[in-house]
């Protein structure tokens, strides 16, 4: 298994992350604990997870770390576990609202950690930005909640990445150590960004996979959407719907499809784990933030956690483009 390493956490981490966005919605609790004790069992110790994961339930509850507090606690494996989760949510009512004000992200951050059972979280991210506070605030903000002891690093998700090297740069300038990487959309299928419907999503770009590239070592990168809503995955099977491929379909994916079946077909191994194992095996500390809904998602997660991939065939699944 490739191990991952974020700046400030100890702890080396799985090459793919699990998500339980799906946790207590698709979903219900012991679906979920069966998810996550088959990737506890293969080996995985990843985990990312949001406190408004589950709040557009009429419930309103952060229901998916209510769950995984619950499977931590059912199963002794809080000290194995490396949780990620996420706060400062903007209201679903008005996605260009901010929430990051200081006592908003205190607010989110306590619920999140007596959801969870925890006193501490290893990865905490704003999930989303605010222009009109400048980036410094918000990464003191931050350190102030590292040296609290309530964290132990942090990032941003769903920032330009003008905004993230600024961000990236004061945190270097000051000497904090706890500031580790970028949580964007990225995958091997490259989305179409005119044609997501939300458009406060942030995805990789080529500016910010130079970043990432001169800083490895130094900053890293959790893919959410990293399967690409499984595109490559049902074009293979012919099962493409409308959004997908309004999302999805482009030459640079046309290609990339053709170079997925050709090494699957000579390696032997599922379309999903190669998806997986192509962000992997990228130059920097790129892990791949992969849900899951059934056994057989299961097992394709975990396969890519073993799957080498050659230069040779990474400059294929790449087909003239890095990111």
């Amino acid at each position: 298994m490739r191990e991952k390493r974020f700046p400030g956490v100890a702890q080396a981490v799985a090459p793919v992350c699990l998500g339980t966005v799906q946790f207590g919605d698709s979903l219900d609790e012991s679906q979920a604990f069966a998810v996550l004790d088959g990737y506890a069992a293969a080996g995985g110790n990843f985990i990312d997870t949001a406190n408004c994961y589950g709040k557009w339930l009429p419930a309103g509850e952060n229901v998916s770390e209510q769950i995984l507090g619950r499977w931590l606690r059912s199963r002794g494996g809080r000290h194995s576990m490396v949780i990620s989760t996420k706060g400062g949510h903007p209201p679903f009512s008005d996605m260009h609202a901010s929430r990051l004000h200081e006592r908003e992200v205190r607010a989110d951050l306590e619920e999140s950690l007596a959801a969870l059972g925890v006193d501490e979280v290893e990865i905490y991210w704003l999930h989303r930005d605010d222009p009109a506070q400048p980036a410094g605030a918000l990464v003191e903000l931050l350190e102030t909640l590292r040296r609290e002891g309530r964290i132990l690093a942090y990032g941003v998700s769903n920032w330009s990445t003008a905004r993230f090297a600024e961000a990236a740069q004061y945190a270097a300038d000051h000497g904090y150590t706890g500031f580790c990487g970028l949580q964007n959309q990225w995958s091997l299928a490259r989305v179409n960004r005119e044609q997501i419907a939300d458009q406060t999503l942030a995805c990789m770009d080529g500016e910010a996979y130079r970043l990432l590239l001169e800083r490895r070592g130094s900053l890293g990168i959790m893919a959410f959407s990293a399967m690409g809503k499984g595109y490559f995955s049902r074009a293979a099977a012919g099962r493409l719907a409308p959004g997908a491929l309004r999302e999805y379909r482009n030459p640079l994916n046309e290609k990339r499809l053709a170079a997925l079946q050709s090494i699957a077909r000579e390696r032997g191994v599922s379309v999903a784990a190669l998806v997986l194992a192509w962000m992997a095996c990228k130059p920097m500390d790129a892990v791949p933030i992969a849900s899951v809904s059934s056994a057989a998602h299961l097992q394709e997660l975990t396969e890519s956690f073993d799957l080498a991939l050659t230069a040779e065939e990474l400059e294929r699944l790449d087909a003239g483009e890095a990111f």
